[in-house]
């Protein structure tokens, strides 16, 4: 009975382990402030969301350049594909902003202490603003997956034929 615990909490920490190490292999390393966590994790997320923006940028341009042939129904999905890339740029761009907003809202706010009552207007009524545009980015890219769904299936229907 005790190396069967012994086994079941090896698997655990070795599980553990794995798991935090893959979930930081490609996260800011920077530590976070001791003064303000919150303002460390906010910059994280920022960087974290740059670095994905450049590398949806970069395959972006990739896919641009590579030609889907003469067959109109593979460049409508193309075409598609990089519709879908640009909405899912420019939520993270929404997002990245948000957070840009909200470190900097916290960080004005420990520094000019008399400032909080306008800072939480100030961000209320952006977090209004910031979650109407983000769910209007979502229809979108859910109107987008729908009309590639139909492609695809054009697509292969074909194929069937």
């Amino acid at each position: 009975m005790k190396v069967r615990r012994l086994w079941m909490f090896f698997g655990i920490v070795l599980g553990a382990s794995v798991a935090a190490c893959a979930g930081i292999s490609h996260m800011d390393r920077r530590p976070i402030p001791p003064d303000d966590p919150v303002i460390g994790l906010l910059s994280k997320g920022i960087t974290q969301l740059n670095l994905n923006i450049n590398a949806l940028s970069k395959r972006m341009n990739d896919a641009q350049q590579a030609s889907a042939g003469t067959d109109p129904v593979l460049n409508e999905l193309q075409t598609l594909d990089l519709s879908g890339w640009r909405l899912h740029r420019q939520q993270w761009v929404l997002q990245r902003d948000h957070l840009a907003l909200a470190r900097d809202s916290l960080q004005k706010a420990s520094s000019q202490p008399g400032q909080k009552a306008q800072l939480l207007d100030q961000w209320r009524q952006h977090q209004r603003q910031y979650v109407s545009a983000l769910e209007e980015l979502r229809q979108q890219r859910r109107d987008l997956e729908n009309e590639h769904l139909e492609v695809e299936s054009r697509l292969v229907e074909r194929g069937l034929q």
